[in-house]
């Protein structure tokens, strides 16, 4: 399978977008990229303040937009950023995760090498 790199760049984008909106100013965003287990790893982590326990398994949901740090804002956010890049990295068979991790998120892209 074949890379689209238009779509897989917006679902970077879109993490790299969300992580730098939701962290104060002074706080640190990153982006990791590596190989693993035979997958390319894109990893983005912030210091958002975290994502509540209770939200965390909904938020690649179309429209979910949890009560804290992710309601809507004039500069956009309606729930619709995490889902789409979820759906483009499954299109590519890959998968994308969250975690809470120190003062924030780690969000992980893990798509499959070319043979």
């Amino acid at each position: 399978m074949s890379a689209d790199a238009g779509a897989l760049g917006r679902a970077l984008r879109n993490l790299v977008v969300n992580a730098i909106r939701h962290t104060p100013a002074g706080g640190t965003v990153a982006v990791r990229v590596s190989v693993e287990d035979g997958l390319a790893c894109l990893t983005v982590t912030d210091a958002c303040g975290g994502i509540p326990e209770q939200d965390l398994p909904r938020v690649f949901d179309v429209a979910f937009i949890g009560e804290r740090a992710r309601t809507p804002t004039r500069d956009g956010g309606a729930g619709l950023g995490l889902a789409i890049t979820h759906g483009l990295v499954a299109a590519h068979g890959g998968s994308v995760s969250v975690a809470n991790q120190g003062p924030g998120c780690r969000f992980e892209i893990r798509l499959p090498l070319a043979p």
